[in-house]
């Protein structure tokens, strides 16, 4: 983002409010009661005219707060390029609250080893358009607009290097959860406090990065209490002292010191929260790091043994265990299927939403879907709980097939209600406990080499 000559300014509107923030250090903030996300006449607008008349500002930067813009990722199990916009759309149109316009959307593709994240960005279009159209009746330029979340990012990222949570808060009662890594935010999502069950967006989380995030900041004025089962490193932050640090008045938000182009003093000033000397556990890392790598090393022998004495138990016996062919063995329950049934193309696009507090429900579903064949599957969550189970979709004769082969293992209301328009062939909700569920008949499968497609077709796993 360029940056603009002195003093900087910063617009931030509130739900009926703005705040306004010059990079100086006396007299640096104003608020006027004025929502910017309704239609404003002139004269409505004549006292942030005046305001920026008496301080000769001409250009401004604007925070968009994180109930107005969402940020969401989602993950294809491949490489992939391209995707049309329209497909993003699709994917993201379950998980925030306003109609998506396709020009209120930006999305990037972030390539991870071998799966791609798709990084979208999404406009609140009908509030966006009333804030463009009342700061141009000002006449100011505006330098840019950014996200809340974004904008904090800019700041923790330039002092934690890893991936982390943060709790920022939108107002008095309600707070934003982002995650971030490297200036990237992937994932914003609203909690409406001061008791903040987070457990899912952590778990769902776990799709992005090879590790689990376990790094989570919060705001220090703050009594929340942060629900979780994963065992967390939580530090509080206190923005007055990250604003002096940054060479900003202590007054200055979170968000307004990346605005205006504070800089971090020292990587430690982050963790500002009264903790207890660290010197002593400092001490203890060459020790920590020894006894753990000792461990790996112990572990691994011990691994390596146990296989090796499970692929010569499985072997042919007119096989030596240096000429046997290691094999997998996979324990199957195939559905004997109604053979008035007629079989269905295993091509379709089938999505798979998780409807409860149980975690890895959809992959399970997903397991047995794979079992009888079917490659395109998303998993995801669904926005509303549910207590039964139900699978939509789009022709009888699909409906049969599915309540044939799967109402034993996923007893479901089976309806034809599914639009002709969705991005899916079908769609199942889950709304009770499948844990059990079993996938397959005992099959032993010999691995072979398989040469890579110039074509593969991509699942995508959609995340809250």
């Amino acid at each position: 983002m360029s940056l603009f000559s002195k003093p900087k300014v910063v617009i931030w509107p509130k739900n009926n409010s703005v705040e306004i923030y010059f990079g100086r250090k006396d007299n640096n903030f104003f608020s006027l009661d004025l929502n910017l996300w309704e239609e404003k006449t002139d004269k409505d607008l004549e006292g942030l005219v005046y305001l920026f008349n008496q301080n000769k500002i001409t250009q401004a930067s604007v925070l968009i707060p994180d109930d107005v813009v969402a940020t969401k990722s989602f993950v294809y199990d491949t490489k992939i390029e391209t995707i049309d916009k329209k497909e993003v759309i699709s994917l993201a149109s379950g998980f925030v609250n306003f109609d998506i316009d396709p020009e209120s959307i930006e999305y990037s593709l972030i390539q991870d080893g071998e799966k791609t994240i798709i990084n979208a960005v999404i406009y609140d279009k009908s509030k966006f358009d009333h804030l463009k159209s009342n700061l141009l009746k000002t006449n100011f330029v505006i330098d840019a607009y950014k996200p809340v979340s974004a904008a904090v990012s800019d700041v923790v990222s330039k002092i934690y290097l890893s991936e982390f949570f943060l709790i920022y808060p939108l107002n008095e009662k309600d707070y934003t959860l982002l995650l971030s890594k490297n200036n990237q935010v992937y994932l914003t999502a609203n909690f409406k406090g001061p008791s903040l069950d987070i457990q899912k967006t952590i778990n769902y989380a776990q799709l992005y990065f090879s590790n689990p995030v376990t790094k989570i900041y919060y705001p220090e004025n703050k009594d929340l209490d942060i629900v979780t089962s994963t065992e967390m490193e939580k530090t509080s932050y206190n923005e007055s002292q990250i604003a002096q640090n940054s060479n900003q008045p202590g007054n200055i938000p979170l968000p307004v010191v990346s605005q205006i182009n504070g800089i971090i003093k020292s990587s430690q000033d982050i963790n500002l929260s009264k903790q207890p000397n660290m010197n002593n556990k400092k001490n203890l890392v060459p020790i920590i790091a020894v006894i753990i790598f000792s461990f790996a090393i112990v572990s691994f022998i011990v691994y390596f043994i146990m296989s090796k004495n499970k692929s010569s138990e499985i072997i042919d016996g007119s096989q030596t265990d240096s000429d046997a062919v290691p094999t997998t063995v996979i324990e199957t329950v195939t559905p004997e299927p109604t053979p008035t049934i007629a079989e269905i193309s295993k091509d379709i696009k089938i999505q798979v939403l998780n409807a409860t507090d149980i975690n890895g429900q959809a992959a399970t579903l997903k397991a047995k879907l794979v079992s009888l064949g079917f490659e395109n599957v998303a998993v995801g969550n669904a926005a509303v709980s549910a207590t039964t189970n139900s699978v939509q979709v789009k022709s009888a004769t699909t409906s049969a097939y599915f309540e044939s082969v799967l109402s034993q293992d996923f007893p479901a209301t089976y309806t034809e209600d599914l639009k002709s328009t969705s991005a899916y062939d079908a769609v199942f909700t889950i709304g009770t406990d499948i844990s059990g569920m079993k996938t397959t008949t005992t099959t032993t499968v010999t691995p072979t080499k398989v040469a890579t497609p110039t074509s593969t077709k991509v699942t995508p796993t959609v995340v809250e």
